[in-house]
C-alpha cells in the first residue's frame, strides 16, 4: 500500500526533470505590444512605395473644420466676391486659416460643375486660399478684359485637349469639363448663345481614343445610344454621356490601384 500510494510522488519527480516541465528562458524578454511599424513590404505609405506620394507634401497639422450649415455658407456660381468676404469672416470667428478653407471649400459647392472646376486650381491641392480665390473672382466674378470668353474660346479649349494627346483619367476631365462649363456659362450669361449647344460629339472627342473606344461599347450595350433614320448611332444628351465617361474613369483607377497594391503587396 505504502509503496503503491508513493508512486505518484516518484513520478512527479521523475517528470519535473524532463526538458518539456521547465519553463521557456529567452534573453529577450517577449513583447505583447504590435510593432508601431509595418514592415516595409506591407506598408503602402512608406517613403519608396510611389514617386507620386513622395511628390505630395504632408502638413500634420489638424485642419479646423467649418460646417456650412452651420453659417448657411454655400456657392452657387454666383456673387462670388460676397460669398469670399462672408468665408474670410468665418476663417476669423473659426480661428482657421487660408489652408483650412482652400481644403474644404470643394464641399459648399451647391453645383458638381463648380466643384469640378475648383478640384481642377492648383490652389485646391496645395491648400492656397489666395489662388484659389483669385481664381474664383476670375470665373465668377466680373470679368475682367484678360479673362473674357468668346465663341472661339470653346474650340480652343478642344484644341488644347488633343495637343494633350486627350483626357485620360479623372484628374484631366474634371479640370476639363469644369473650364468647359465655366466657358458656357459665361457665353450663355453674356447671350453669345442661348440655348443649349450639342457638342456632346466634340466633348466625347476630347476623350483619348482607347477610353473614348470602351464608352462607346457600354452605351451601345446598354442602349443609350440610338441610331438615326440614316443607321449613325446619336451620342444621348450632355448629363447621360459625362455619367458613362465619369463612371469609366471612375472604374478604371480602381483597377489601377488595385494593381498597385498587389503589385507592392
Amino acid at each position: 500500500m505504502e509503496e503503491t500510494t508513493s508512486m505518484p510522488r516518484i513520478f512527479r519527480q521523475e517528470r519535473s526533470k524532463l526538458p518539456f516541465s521547465r519553463p521557456m528562458v529567452s534573453s529577450t524578454p517577449f513583447n505583447y505590444k504590435r510593432p508601431s511599424t509595418l514592415p516595409k513590404r506591407f506598408n503602402i505609405y512608406a517613403q519608396d512605395s510611389s514617386p507620386l506620394q513622395q511628390e505630395i507634401p504632408r502638413n500634420n497639422t489638424p485642419i479646423v473644420k467649418i460646417i456650412p450649415k452651420d453659417y448657411n455658407l454655400w456657392f452657387d456660381g454666383k456673387e462670388v466676391k460676397r460669398f469670399i468676404k462672408r468665408v474670410e469672416n468665418i476663417v476669423e470667428i473659426e480661428g482657421a486659416s487660408g489652408r483650412d478653407i482652400a481644403r474644404q471649400i470643394f464641399f459648399w459647392e451647391k453645383d458638381q460643375n463648380i466643384s469640378y472646376h475648383i478640384e481642377g486650381i492648383p490652389g485646391y491641392e496645395t491648400g492656397n486660399w489666395e489662388q484659389l480665390k483669385l481664381d474664383m473672382k476670375g470665373r465668377w466674378g466680373t470679368v475682367s478684359p484678360e479673362r473674357r470668353y468668346n465663341l472661339s474660346s470653346i474650340t480652343q479649349l478642344f484644341t488644347k485637349i488633343h495637343q494633350e494627346g486627350g483626357i485620360r483619367n479623372m484628374t484631366q476631365y474634371k479640370k476639363f469639363i469644369g473650364e468647359y462649363e465655366s466657358i458656357i456659362n459665361y457665353l450663355k450669361r453674356y447671350q453669345y448663345i442661348h440655348g443649349d449647344r450639342n457638342l456632346n460629339q466634340e466633348i466625347l472627342a476630347c476623350i483619348s481614343s482607347s477610353v473614348q473606344e470602351s464608352i462607346y461599347k457600354e452605351m451601345i450595350k446598354d442602349k443609350a445610344m440610338v441610331q438615326g433614320l440614316d443607321g449613325v448611332f446619336i451620342i444621348p444628351r450632355l448629363e447621360i454621356l459625362k455619367l458613362y465617361i465619369e463612371q469609366y474613369l471612375e472604374a478604371k483607377f480602381l483597377i489601377q490601384q488595385k494593381e498597385f497594391l498587389q503589385a507592392n503587396s
